[in-house]
């Protein structure tokens, strides 16, 4: 099989594409900045973006699959947001077709809520212009649950802040709960649904239908790092002080931004629990990682790193 990848440079895309390596498969991947692949060597790269057309038509040649990975989850503004999210995905809907590959797309569980922030909105307006490009001809959409793994700096605070003893969560009325997926098994979740119906949005959930609540999750990955870490129900405006002081440093001083627009409502909703039209239900596949096991490689790759 041959497969066409955007996004191989980001944390799924990488474990995505080891996965892909070891089952046989040839990989063109689409790159701006071909240093950043791993395991280039193995790899055909396409240099360019999500707005080179004729950079997305020499990645789809020869393709069966077509793997758009490619986004942006923290963005200057909300137009970069649509700019890559929604035109980047339809643009490559449009170079699938041409060559009648498969397209997978990678939403998020954030599209469930649109409203919620503009990147929410996004990966939600992302899978209408997959679904516009694409017409008749075979797509479907994933949408991912939090992901956690090897290579991930976005949790690593985190799993640093359970280090030093504590484990926040939102204060919310019902004790919030969502799916937290281990990367190697997201990347088995997106090669098997190459094998699911056409035309539809699949949620993927974890090794738990009902999710965790948050406190489950600071006390397990507590025991893998040998703490027993105080669990603190921080409140909603303490959340949005801390966050808009640090977007408007980042601004003064031209860093990119490490919250986006939105992020506060996301982290207070509820509900972030995968179960709505599952993949798990219409495939073979299903995740295999406990939370324990994955978090101990989690905290094992970090430690070999020098990071936690």
């Amino acid at each position: 099989m041959r497969a066409a990848v955007t996004g191989g440079t980001g944390f799924l895309g990488a474990a995505l594409i080891d996965k892909l390596l070891k089952e046989g498969w040839n990989i063109t991947a689409l790159a701006r900045d071909p240093r950043r692949i791993a395991k280039a060597d193995a790899l055909c790269i396409v240099e360019g973006d999500l707005q080179n057309k004729s950079a997305l038509r020499d990645l789809a040649a020869e393709a069966d699959i077509f793997f758009h990975l490619a986004g942006v989850t923290h963005a200057h503004d909300d137009r970069a947001y649509h700019t890559v999210n929604v035109e980047g995905a339809g643009n490559a809907a449009r170079a699938a077709v041409d060559v009648g590959a498969k397209l997978v797309h990678i939403s998020s569980l954030s599209a469930r809520m649109p409203d919620m922030s503009p990147y929410a909105m996004s990966k939600f307006e992302s899978e209408g212009a997959v679904a516009r490009e694409a017409g008749p001809s075979p797509w479907l959409a994933l949408r991912l649950p939090a992901l956690y793994g090897p290579g991930d700096l976005v949790t690593l605070p985190y799993f640093k802040l359970v280090k030093s003893g504590l484990a926040l969560e939102p204060r919310t009325s019902a004790p919030a709960r969502a799916s937290l997926l281990f990367v190697a098994d997201a990347a088995e979740a997106v090669i098997a649904a190459t094998g699911a119906a056409d035309g539809a949005v699949y949620e993927v959930g974890d090794d738990v239908p009902s999710g965790r609540e948050w406190a489950e999750i600071g006390a397990v990955l507590g025991n893998v790092l040998g703490k027993d870490p105080r669990q603190i129900r921080v409140p909603r405006a303490l959340i949005s002080a801390y966050h808009g002081i640090l977007r408007a440093a980042e601004r003064r001083l031209g860093k990119p931004p490490s919250v986006r627009a939105g992020q506060v409502n996301e982290f207070f909703h509820p509900d972030w629990v995968a179960r709505d039209n599952l993949l798990s239900d219409v495939s073979s596949w299903r995740a295999a990682t406990p939370l324990k096991e994955g978090f101990a490689k989690t905290v094992h790759w970090y430690q070999e790193h020098g990071l936690l």
